[in-house]
């Protein structure tokens, strides 16, 4: 058997990046029109890289303004949807069992454009030989 760690990114509306330890891992850059998505990104290699240690895995969203003319104070939407899991597979590559490793993340809202629009932070250790968030801080701005 083998264990896997991956995050499946499903929409980005702006731009959502991805850090392991401070490592960029992935990179939507600026995307518009919320459209869907289907991104994995195995993560497996960096967490036995640094197995001993915590791992801190951070989400960072930002509302980037779709254009150049900032005189004109406007909302921009934004939306968020990843899932972070693992996966066990057979010698043979057959899927045996996924299962979540959080609460899978989808928000959807408008705000000003050129902040950050989510800092979510996951603190992730190794324990009973898998790897578990242990803590997470969430930050989102957003226009009510």
């Amino acid at each position: 058997m083998k264990k896997e760690y991956w995050i499946n990114v499903k929409h980005v509306d702006n731009r959502l990046v991805i850090f392991l330890n401070g490592e960029t891992v992935w990179d939507s850059g600026i995307v518009r029109n919320d459209p869907e998505l289907d991104e994995y990104i195995n993560i497996t290699d960096y967490l036995i890289q640094h197995i001993d240690h915590s791992i801190e895995l951070i989400f960072e969203g930002f509302n980037d303004t779709y254009n150049s003319d900032d005189s004109v104070p406007q909302l921009n939407p934004w939306h968020f949807h990843y899932r972070v899991f693992t996966r066990v597979t057979d010698a043979t590559g057959k899927l045996l069992a996924e299962e979540d490793m959080l609460a899978p993340y989808n928000e959807k809202h408008l705000s000003n454009p050129n902040i950050r629009a989510i800092n979510n932070c996951y603190l992730i250790v190794r324990t009973d030989n898998q790897f578990k968030v242990i803590s997470n801080s969430l930050s989102q701005q957003f226009y009510n």
